[in-house]
């Protein structure tokens, strides 16, 4: 078996994907008009799609199903993303160090 002494032990990192989930799991009632798991899983991938443009620097093209999404549940988007400015803020900071 080979050793390596030298080998740091990884720092316990910012679960951001955990973090997100919990939260669009703890607000999806407030955002959804039908609260089922496809529709947070929707949900989840929607916040997901618009924070990881900030925190990956991409673009990210709003598609039609989302836009269909937003509207059948009356989403107000800036309200939505309130709730994840400090998992972006996080998760940037952590990927820089």
């Amino acid at each position: 078996m080979l050793k390596n002494n030298k080998v740091k032990r990884l720092t316990d990192r910012y679960d951001y994907y955990s973090t997100v989930r919990s939260k669009v799991d703890k607000i999806a009632k407030s955002f959804l008009k039908k609260d089922d798991e496809i529709c947070r899983a929707k949900l989840y991938n929607l916040v997901l799609n618009l924070c990881n443009q900030v925190v990956y620097d991409y673009t990210y093209v709003f598609t039609k199903d989302d836009f269909n999404f937003v509207i059948d549940n009356d989403i107000n988007i800036i309200d939505l993303l309130d709730n994840f400015l400090e998992d972006i803020c996080k998760i940037k900071k952590s990927n820089v160090n």
